[in-house]
């Protein structure tokens, strides 16, 4: 019988000590819910899909001009040069694959800076809070992205975002310098911060508390060959220390339409109780755990992205233009699209390849990118928001404001189209989600004892009594024993 219950004992502790060693950790809700205004309000990403404005460079004029023979040898090298840097931010297929592989940074950024609309060309009119602005310059600044100029709401400054001191020189991505009032992602916003600060912060919930603008675009400037048919703006809601990535996800905001978005956040936070575990068994990274050489803020996009540089660079030998990357780095220019193309592609099945080829070469270009790529582990940040957005449309159709009113239409405003956007918080509060401790030393202690009291009679006081009868115990008997031998010896002594 004692044999079967140590047994059995040791068979149910070793099942407890397989679930605390792999599954530590669990996702719950927290006790009570979070106010939006402890939490900064979404950054807002706007791009324009028209890359290049007719009335600046007509693409789709070039691009015909570009591809005959005939009058390929009639373009100079700056118009055709012009035309390679815009084709970076169209549709793959349209870059010429016999274009320049590696350009200058700094003159292709110029040409697609030059070439794509300005923030008065895009936004017609802004309000915040319910507020008018005279000018949505006092909201929204230009940000280069992987799609090119952009202009982005409530974003942190470039000396906050980036490492600048590891970063190139040529050009930069962002524009102002608005600095964060000690808002951090893991703290949030100190205790005794204003209502108004920045990053900017919700003050309740519905359309009055949010952000509206109205977009403008003209029928000359637009162009429907760069980025197919659809026509209008892309939009995307991501946290304000995050480098934006609209080429992965965004909503659209189409011409003659006004959307409607609701936003609820998702926010995750840690305990403190899981910080001694190694990131790999909690599925997070404490800010600082994971050093970013071009962030100084961990997330798990500013991470993939960051990997997404280093990996290309070591297979095609440069990095695309959108992408944070060092002095030591070229710009991929038309010729290497596809390369960058593929790259993106491969990083995302590593594995699998690495899987079905594993005697690949080390010193090749596809060895030494896999190895940089075994090294971005872009876990999630312990402490993360998101923003999900539930969003409606219907027609905006101004001209017929203008006709109500008895207005007359001029003829320069006449081939405008608008589009109308509302973001604000869905809910004044929200519930979070938080990693915690499913089973803690304690925890883990306590399972353990009650198996073994119930299988062996188990206590403390009987590790207290084995550790007696092994130590204290047997001394004192070996001791005895010598004892009555030396007084044995001295009786027969006495007694001879």
């Amino acid at each position: 019988m004692f044999t079967c219950c140590v047994v059995l004992c040791a068979g149910l502790i070793r099942k407890v000590w397989i679930k605390w060693n792999e599954s530590p950790v669990i996702v719950s809700f927290a006790e009570t819910s979070t106010p939006v205004w402890q939490i900064p309000y979404p950054a807002v990403t706007v791009c324009f899909e028209t890359k290049a404005m007719q009335t600046r460079f007509n693409f789709t004029e070039y691009y015909h001009l570009y591809y005959n023979e005939s009058t390929l040898a009639n373009l100079t090298e700056e118009e055709k040069h012009l035309f390679e840097d815009i084709s970076l931010v169209c549709d793959d297929h349209l870059s010429p694959p016999g274009g320049r592989k590696i350009s200058n940074g700094n003159e292709t950024v110029n040409n697609i800076r030059v070439t794509s609309p300005n923030i008065t060309d895009v936004f017609f009119g802004c309000k915040w809070k319910d507020a008018p602005r005279d000018s949505c310059t006092d909201l929204f600044s230009p940000i280069l992205t992987e799609e090119g100029q952009c202009y982005t709401f409530n974003t942190l400054g470039a000396s906050e975002m980036f490492r600048t001191e590891n970063l190139h020189q040529e050009y930069g991505y962002l524009e102002h310098e608005n600095s964060a009032d000690n808002w951090t992602l893991e703290d949030g916003y100190p205790p005794m911060t204003p209502l108004e600060t920045y990053p900017h912060r919700g003050s309740g919930y519905g359309v009055k508390t949010g952000l509206t603008f109205l977009l403008k675009a003209k029928e000359t400037d637009l162009d429907y060959l760069c980025k197919g048919p659809v026509q209008g703006f892309k939009i995307l809601l991501h946290n304000p220390a995050e480098l934006p990535r609209l080429s992965q996800q965004y909503f659209r905001s189409p011409l003659s339409q006004e959307v409607v978005v609701a936003v609820k956040p998702k926010m995750m936070t840690t305990s403190e109780g899981l910080r001694p575990y190694d990131p790999t068994r909690r599925q997070c990274y404490f800010p600082t755990e994971r050093y970013l050489r071009y962030f100084k803020v961990y997330t798990q996009a500013n991470c993939e992205m960051e990997c997404l540089t280093n990996f290309t660079n070591v297979r095609c030998g440069c990095v695309q233009f959108g992408m944070p990357h060092g002095p030591n780095m070229s710009v991929c220019n038309a010729g290497n699209r596809d390369c960058m193309k593929q790259a993106q592609v491969e990083l995302v099945t590593v594995e699998i390849l690495s899987g079905l080829d594993p005697h690949t070469s080390h010193n090749d270009t596809l060895g030494d990118a896999r190895a940089v790529a075994a090294e971005c582990r872009c876990l999630p940040a312990c402490t993360s928001i998101e923003y999900e957005a539930e969003t409606s449309q219907a027609d905006y159709d101004w001209k017929a404001i203008y006709r109500a009113y008895k207005l007359p239409i001029e003829d320069d405003i006449d081939d405008l189209f608008y589009a109308r956007v509302m973001i604000f918080f869905k809910e004044a509060q929200f519930i979070t989600s938080r990693r915690s401790e499913l089973y803690g030393q304690t925890d883990f202690l306590a399972n353990c004892g009650g198996l073994l009291g119930l299988f062996m009679g188990f206590s403390i006081l009987s590790v207290a009594e084995i550790l007696y009868f092994l130590t204290l115990r047997l001394c004192c008997i070996l001791w005895r024993r010598r004892r009555s031998k030396i007084r044995e010896a001295n009786k027969t002594k006495e007694n001879e």
